[in-house]
């Protein structure tokens, strides 16, 4: 049976028609049936159809930067997908699979331009959509957002602003208060950091497309203990403190209590991180931890194995907090150790890690951090 203008009346997507264009549109559309679990769209091709879901759900995925798909959003009855495509006359942005099976009604894309080009609120209404859809798909393959919820990250483009830094213009000023959480949408910035006694300042790291920085001020409600600024024109989106500790710290942010973990066994269990300076990891630290300070496991995450579980820690909770939250963030599954060292009711020991006091987890790895250096 084929699609009647008035069914297609009942779906808000095409409320603004005319009668005399629901008409002629019914009778354009075929009705297809996918499986769940069929690939409907796939990022990178041609665009050849317009669909809206009769029955069923779908979800809209993306390519991360790590090369995985990301889940963007599902849709289900009543809802379109595939128009971007058609109006910008570019490749899919996304891919679409069906989570369920789904009965679709599809429109090629003649017939869709045919219908457009004489429905400019149509139209209008496609292209609002099309400028929403592109800012939230590329929010949301940025890193601190590729886990996060749908719901989160609309809230999160409502809320964040954007603002660009000119070539040798500082974003974050080592020593100042940490109100603002940045994300780099294009351009580079440079992490400096000034040691005590020395004239000018240490590169540390470089960021780009993606990256993000400034959480661990906010997270540690200290000064900045760093510098960053723009090597090049620089597009930021920027976070307030606020808004940064209800929309993304509450989602990344996991704790765990010593009376959770059991002594007997935590070294088989979990990857134990001291997220202290060298000196402060040797002056005391828990029987079995790597030392990595939160300041280079940003980058010294990327060797981590993905399917452990990571425990963080410091002298209370501060750094053990900013770690936990950078792994968690990259989809680690980690936790911070409430109350760090001085809750810990297991064995402590002093000086640089022994080999043979490291589990499994990590013994004869690159995990083990280069304290002379770090």
């Amino acid at each position: 049976m084929g699609l009647a203008s008035s069914d297609l009346r009942n779906y808000n997507y095409f409320s603004s028609l005319s009668d005399k264009a629901l008409e002629e549109l019914a009778s354009k559309f075929s009705t297809l049936n996918f499986s769940a679990g069929s690939l409907i769209t796939r990022e990178g091709d041609e665009g050849d159809f317009f669909y809206f879901v009769k029955e069923g759900r779908l979800e809209i995925l993306k390519k991360g930067r790590a090369g995985s798909d990301v889940y963007l959003s599902s849709i289900g009855s009543g809802l379109g997908f595939g128009e971007i495509s058609l109006l910008t006359y570019a490749a899919r942005s996304t891919s679409v699979r069906a989570v369920t099976d789904v009965i679709l009604y599809a429109l090629a894309k003649a017939d869709f331009e045919t219908m457009i080009s004489g429905e400019a609120a149509f139209k209008n209404r496609l292209l609002q959509n099309v400028r929403d859809y592109t800012r939230h798909n590329r929010i949301k393959t940025l890193q601190p957002f590729e886990l996060l919820e749908p719901e989160k990250i609309y809230v999160a483009i409502e809320k964040m602003i954007e603002k660009t830094y000119m070539p040798g213009e500082d974003m974050i000023v080592q020593g100042e208060k940490g109100d603002n959480y940045y994300i780099i949408k294009s351009g580079r910035v440079a992490v400096l950091k000034k040691k005590k006694g020395e004239p000018g300042n240490n590169k540390l790291v470089e960021l780009g497309g993606g990256d993000a920085f400034g959480e661990e001020a906010i997270i540690r409600d200290d000064p900045r203990n760093a510098t960053c600024r723009a090597m090049e024109e620089t597009v930021v989106f920027v976070l307030n403190k606020k808004d940064f500790n209800q929309i993304v710290k509450s989602s990344f942010l996991e704790n765990i209590f010593p009376e959770e973990i059991d002594l007997a066994t935590y070294l088989d269990e979990y990857v134990v991180i001291d997220a202290r300076i060298p000196a402060e990891y040797e002056e005391e630290h828990i029987y079995g931890a790597v030392n990595i300070p939160v300041e280079i496991l940003r980058e010294k995450c990327t060797e981590f194995d993905p399917s452990k579980k990571y425990i963080t820690y410091c002298l209370n909770d501060s750094r053990g907090m900013v770690g936990a939250f950078l792994l968690k963030n990259r989809g680690f599954n980690a936790q911070c150790l409430r109350g760090g060292v001085s809750s810990w009711p297991g064995k402590l020991v002093t000086g640089k890690a022994d080999p043979t006091e490291l589990s499994s987890h990590y013994r004869s790895s690159q995990m083990v951090c280069d304290t002379e250096n770090s």
